[in-house]
């Protein structure tokens, strides 16, 4: 089994590649599992993912929801153009929007996206008219997600050389 450095995380090995899989499969896996699954022992198995958390290569383990069940239909991406010399500080206003749940600075124009998960048409329109109210944005698009064809969080990862 190589080590090989792995970004800034520091240096990981092909079982911590392989637990990064599993987890991200299934985050509800034992240890006990985990080691089976490894040919590990299990306080081996806590020790690993342990570190893989403390380096930052797991950042956070969370339920994904189902949130249309909850009443939550429209998912839209806002396209923003922003002044330059202000886009950090409408990043920090679009990060207090607690139905914004993804911001990405891309290239081109506009120069920020946000990814919003609201119940109704008249949520996003309130979010829309204070996105628009941020001292920054010059201007807002928005496209209104209609069907999700895939959306997955799982990355192969035991093929990276």
């Amino acid at each position: 089994m190589s080590r090989k450095p792995r970004g800034r995380g520091g240096e990981i090995d092909d079982k911590d590649l392989r637990i990064l899989e599993i987890l991200q499969k299934n985050s509800d896996v034992t240890f006990t599992e985990l080691g089976k699954i490894l040919d590990i022992s299990p306080s081996t198995a806590y020790i690993r993912v342990k570190k893989l958390r403390k380096t930052g290569y797991i950042k956070k383990t969370i339920a994904l929801i189902d949130y249309d069940k909850l009443g939550f239909r429209i998912k839209a991406l806002i396209f923003i153009k922003t002044d330059p010399k202000k886009m950090e500080d409408v990043v920090e206003s679009l990060k207090r929007f607690d139905k914004i749940v993804s911001i990405y600075d891309v290239t081109g124009e506009p120069t920020v996206v946000a990814f919003v998960i609201v119940k109704n048409h008249i949520d996003l329109a309130k979010i829309l008219d204070d996105v628009g109210k941020i001292d920054g944005v010059l201007s807002t698009s928005t496209m209104v997600i209609m069907r999700t064809f895939k959306e997955e969080y799982e990355l192969s990862l035991t093929d990276i050389k």
